[in-house]
């Protein structure tokens, strides 16, 4: 199985979301692939009753590491598990500590939540292993901005895999995320071992990420 996960961040809004979903392809889905979009907390029920028509999964763009109680602001695992099916953990603009991503995988883990854990060093993938998780590898120089995306060299990402691939040596599902767009997805989906991207900038647009899935 393949990952296609569309990281929205903080910039759909609801009129957004609903043009999006008019405009994504499910001509592209073909049950290879299991398409993901992560919207902003609020509105992760309405998304999901939208992506529940057309065949695409939800997740949060993260999770609290508590577990229940007196958090002003914080969402838990056992709240989004109504809602979704994963959550991204550890995303590199969040600046987390490996101890806050392990315990987030755990919350997530313990409520039957898969977490889409975010990394940038492979050395902390160590910290990190638990069953059942979706790895993504970041490269924090490399994720676009303001639309624009930044080139790494297919050379440089295979490297990367391979030296991920030693250190995880089962097949937990391994994503790749920096400037993925309708461009370099080609080169991307022939990394043998490397099963699906994280998608930034290029998901904000329906026709676009409906490419960079049809691709795999």
């Amino acid at each position: 199985m393949k990952y296609i996960v569309a990281n929205w961040k903080m910039n759909m809004n609801m009129q957004d979301v609903i043009s999006w979903a008019a405009g994504f392809d499910t001509e592209v889905l073909n049950g290879k692939v299991t398409v993901i979009v992560a919207p902003s907390f609020l509105h992760i029920f309405p998304v999901a009753e939208l992506m529940k028509k057309i065949g695409v999964e939800v997740s949060a763009q993260d999770v609290s590491i508590e577990e229940k109680g007196a958090h002003t602001g914080e969402t838990g695992a056992f709240q989004l598990k109504e809602m979704c099916k994963y959550a991204i953990v550890g995303h590199s603009e969040r600046k987390e500590t490996a101890e806050v991503v392990a315990k987030k995988i755990d919350a997530c883990l313990s409520e039957g939540l898969t977490p889409i854990v975010c990394f940038v060093e492979p050395e902390k993938i160590e910290l990190y292993k638990r069953p059942g998780i979706i790895y993504a590898w970041e490269d924090p120089a490399n994720i676009s901005k303001n639309g624009v995306y930044k080139e790494k060299s297919t050379k440089e990402i295979k490297e990367g895999v391979k030296k991920i691939r030693a250190i995880l040596k089962n097949n937990e599902p391994l994503l790749y995320g920096g400037s993925v767009n309708g461009q370099n997805v080609p080169d991307l989906v022939n990394i043998e071992k490397l099963d699906g991207v994280l998608v930034g900038n290029a998901s904000l647009d329906p026709k676009h990420f409906s490419g960079i899935v049809a691709a795999y």
